[in-house]
């Protein structure tokens, strides 16, 4: 045993060598600057859509629009007779007239009942009970108002008018029809307003964390080959949906020929700058280790392992995204599979 650990004592740097670090090819990142396209499915959408109706019961009188017809805001679209409420409003006024006379009376005698008490010709009593008359008969005008301004906006509703620019896209009556003018009354018109219209698109998290109102998009249709619409993004629903894993986004589209129809399907292709901290490096420097995309690098000599995102794979390169990754770092190109986190290496330029 003593002649075994002689040359140990002798020579301690036999039992302390270590292996040399191996060498590992290496390639620095390169910025990815190409725009990417992306094409998503879509559907435009009027701008705004309403379903008229009436609260007023009666007949249709006047039918004066029709499918497809452009209409301006305000223009009247339908007419209703409706006796019944003509004569409630008719009685609220008279009411109302009726109320005034007595309010104007009742004022009158406090008024006078005041002077006289003044003058101590009439008792406290006789005072009060005038002015407290008086102050009855001003809430019972206030009512007779209010009852009045009730029906005669029950009136104004048997006048059907247009609540925006747009196009009747649908009728559901005829001229003589009965209406009612309840929680129950079916809509009268559909119309809809088609300039600008929207485009509707479902965008996945690497589209949709992207996009930013000055986003601009070309719309293509199959029906108009051949031809691209200029869209730009308005707003988003900022929620994926747990189901899809999708975000509703939606564009804007100048329609003012009125060209488009709504409910017409195409497909919205986004150019779009690469991700902020996105690289260009070998296909065969990106590795999946526990299921998940990683590179190998060299930081300080030692070999230490970074989770990426990958983006497009372009053949011999592929795009990948990581906040420690950077044009001065130093990718091992082909890992070992026996490469573990900390070895010691040294570097060598990738051929070529």
């Amino acid at each position: 045993m003593k002649r075994l650990l002689l040359p140990l004592l002798l020579f301690p740097t036999l039992a302390l060598a270590q292996p040399a670090p191996r060498e590992v090819k290496v390639v620095q990142p390169a910025p990815a600057t190409e725009a990417q396209r992306f094409s998503l499915p879509g559907r435009t959408e009027p701008w705004e859509a309403a379903q008229l109706a009436t609260r007023a019961t009666g007949v249709i009188r006047e039918r004066r629009f029709d499918i497809g017809d452009a209409v301006k805001e305000g223009e009247v679209m339908a007419l209703v007779d409706a006796p019944e409420i003509d004569h409630a409003v008719e009685a609220a006024r008279a009411a109302l007239e009726q109320a005034l006379a007595k309010a104007r009376n009742a004022r009158q005698l406090a008024e006078r009942a005041a002077r006289l008490h003044g003058e101590r010709a009439v008792s406290r009593e006789e005072y009060e009970s005038r002015s407290a008359g008086a102050e009855e008969f001003d809430a019972g005008v206030r009512q007779a108002r209010a009852d009045l301004a009730r029906l005669e906006a029950q009136q104004g509703f048997a006048t059907v008018k247009a609540p925006f620019a747009g196009v009747v896209a649908a009728r559901n009556f005829d001229r003589g029809d009965h209406v009612r003018g309840d929680a129950g009354q079916t809509w009268l018109y559909q119309v809809v307003s088609l300039d600008p219209l929207r485009f509707s698109i479902h965008a996945s998290p690497d589209v949709a964390l992207q996009l930013s109102p000055e986003s601009e998009a070309q719309i293509a249709f199959r029906e108009f080959p051949g031809r691209a619409f200029s869209a730009k993004v308005a707003r988003s629903s900022r929620v994926f949906d747990t189901a899809s894993g999708t975000m509703r986004v939606e564009l804007l589209v100048e329609n003012a020929q009125g060209e488009l129809p709504a409910g017409l399907t195409g497909t919205a292709t986004f150019k779009l700058p690469p991700r902020k901290e996105t690289y260009l490096i070998p296909t065969n420097a990106l590795l999946i280790r526990e299921g998940k995309p990683q590179v190998a690098i060299v930081e300080e000599g030692k070999v230490a392992f970074l989770e990426v995102l990958p983006g497009r794979n372009l053949g011999a390169r592929v795009e990948v995204s990581s906040p420690r990754l950077g044009t001065e770092s130093h990718v091992i190109i082909n890992p070992n599979a026996m490469l573990r986190a900390g070895d010691a290496v040294t570097t060598a330029p990738r051929e070529g």
